[in-house]
């Protein structure tokens, strides 16, 4: 029977003498392609029956994780009670980059188990973790239980039941005629050993809730907590040591006397498979830069000058609680918060009336212990446990050098500015303050485009309020600024906050609130442009982790005689008969 059927080759040729004959090609080609899409949709079903099993690398000798923990190698600084000096770090990162090869990492098992321990190193250390962040921050307490507690041990929980659904392989459905007969799917490659970076104003949140992504997409994590915080960071380093595998969390920094930039500087020497920054964008800029010098990926979580649009349809009490509550929170070292508020002149008195009103109700007295958070820094010579006052210089969130000092001299500078109006500012409500405590009474302030409160961002609870008269201008102003991490809009018309939605860029947006997309656990959350680069929280953070490696496997075993497995088409030399066939496959992938 096989000896009556002409080689496909030869007829193929014989068609291609004659129009007639690239006629009938294109006539098999269509049939063919038919023929294709609905062996395709069988192939599928059998295929969807096939779940790709994961066969992650197992080191001989090497138990699950876990604090009590069995290796091959014998590490001398990772595992060991001793916290790492800065002269350990090379070996640091050696021994982690080791324990990553080992495979300790990879099991979702073993995912599993560090994520709950890290879980319930926060059940079993509320208390411990509130007062921490109370000694650093002096933080009411409601703050930090919801933003460095709650919101870590939830966003863990999401983690730990969505491990297997965000991390397995992603099937893409798509046909394409070109691979057919194909399956693909989308791997995710954990990277290896990550270096967090975390910054002062949220010690928990922006460290541990950051780790947690990190260890759900399989890496191993080198933690560099902030020195601005050391009652945070030291309880940090405490509570990894006692709940988790070092091999898959070390936390280095808090015992390392200085600043911490020479700690993050040779870090960042060393051979990384992934950077995660929190902080300024000047110095998101030098880890960028030192990134670049290895070609190790990065994600940076940075901060700007946050909008807030305020129009003549708007809720005006809503919108300045709103402003008030975001700028005061944290005494505004957050880089999410409203920066400035452009409201339309038409509602500009009524809105600063209601600004005023706000102020009073929900700060009544800022110097009040526990009234609202405190300057970094502002105990610096008590907690800084035996540091001179010249180790207290770290590179904060604000991009400046910290410490009580330098603290205070910049917020000091922006009331000034305030209160000179040399360009036109106007202080409504506020501007007071008890440097020597690290109190700042929340400050609203009227000023213009042009004024020193508008360059850079400000981390400390001063609004600025910009009158606007054309929604239009209004925009175009905020698209000559740097990026901003967040937007905030507070209109009842739908189409003013269409045209800011499609006339802005920011890393996130608020419609009639702020900070609140932020909080969502279904909503990545990152930077644009010079407000960072990068996305997490939740299913993002696994994907921010994990390289999202693309595989196709070929069906080569259908005993076609290779029509569609091996179609002789895609071999040069390419003759008018496999050029139409090139043309109509192209066309239909």
């Amino acid at each position: 029977m096989f000896r009556a059927v002409m080689p496909f080759s030869k007829l193929f040729q014989r068609l291609n003498e004659t129009d007639e004959g690239a006629m009938r090609v294109v006539f098999l080609a269509a049939a063919g392609i038919g023929a294709a899409v609905a062996l395709q949709k069988v192939v599928r079903q059998i295929d969807s029956l096939v779940v790709p099993r994961r066969r992650f690398r197992v080191r001989h000798g090497n138990g699950p994780a876990g604090v009590n923990f069995t290796s091959k190698t014998t590490y001398t600084v990772v595992g060991t009670s001793a916290p790492p000096t800065l002269a350990d770090i090379p070996t640091l990162v050696t021994e982690m980059r080791d324990a990553f090869e080992s495979g300790v990492t990879l099991p979702l098992a073993n995912r599993l188990e560090t994520l709950v321990a890290m879980k319930k190193m926060f059940v079993e250390n509320e208390q411990r973790i509130l007062r921490a962040v109370w000694e650093d921050l002096r933080r009411p307490e409601g703050e930090t239980l919801y933003y460095d507690f709650l919101l870590v041990k939830t966003e863990i929980q999401n983690l730990i039941t969505n491990l297997h659904k965000w991390t397995k392989p992603e099937r893409v459905s798509k046909f394409s005629l070109l691979t057919f007969p194909s399956s693909q799917w989308v791997e995710k490659d954990a990277f290896g050993t990550v270096l967090i970076i975390g910054p002062f104003n949220y010690p928990f949140a922006l460290t541990a809730g950051v780790v947690a992504g990190a260890v759900a997409g399989g890496n191993n994590v080198v933690l560099k907590p902030s020195n601005d915080v050391p009652f945070s960071s030291n309880l940090l380093r405490e509570l990894f040591v006692k709940y988790v595998d070092p091999r898959v969390v070390t936390v280095v920094g808090p015992h390392i006397a200085g600043d911490g930039v020479d700690v993050v500087t040779s870090l960042m020497r060393q051979k990384l498979d992934f950077v995660f920054f929190t902080g300024s964008s000047r110095v998101g800029a030098i880890i960028a830069k030192q990134a670049a010098e290895t070609l190790t990926p990065i994600a940076l979580e940075l901060g700007g000058k946050n909008p807030v649009f305020v129009d003549e349809t708007a809720d005006l009490s809503l919108a300045a609680k709103q402003c008030v509550w975001g700028r005061t929170l944290n005494c505004g070292q957050q880089c999410v918060a409203p920066e400035f508020v452009l409201v339309h002149r038409s509602v500009l008195e009524k809105f600063l009336e209601q600004a005023r009103r706000w102020t009073h109700e929900l700060v009544p007295d800022p110097y009040l212990e526990g009234a609202m958070g405190r300057l970094v820094g502002w105990n610096a010579s008590a907690s800084s446990a035996g540091d001179d006052d010249k180790n207290n210089a770290a590179d904060d969130s604000d991009g400046n050098t910290s410490g009580r000092k330098s603290a205070a001299m910049r917020v000091k500078q922006l009331l000034d500015v305030a209160r000179a109006g040399k360009h036109g500012e106007k202080i409504v409500v506020g501007g007071g303050a008890d440097f020597s405590r690290g109190v700042v009474e929340p400050t609203v302030a009227v000023c213009g485009w042009d004024s020193p409160l508008m360059r850079e961002e400000m981390f400390a609870p001063v609004l600025c309020v910009v009158p606007y008269d054309d929604l239009e201008d209004a925009t175009r102003m905020v698209r000559t600024r740097p990026k901003p991490l967040a937007l905030y809009v507070f209109s009842k018309h739908k189409k003013n906050t269409r045209h800011i939605l499609d006339n802005t860029t920011s890393g996130g947006v608020t419609i009639n609130g702020v900070l609140f997309h932020v909080g969502h656990t279904g909503l990545p959350f990152g930077g644009v442009g010079e407000s960072g680069a990068g996305s997490y929280h939740g299913e993002a953070s696994v994907k921010c982790f994990t390289h999202q490696k693309p595989t196709l496997r070929k069906w080569r075993d259908l005993h076609d005689f290779g029509v569609f497995t091996d179609p002789f088409f895609v071999y040069g030399p390419h003759d008018r008969v496999k050029r139409t066939l090139l043309r109509a496959v192209a066309e239909r992938s």
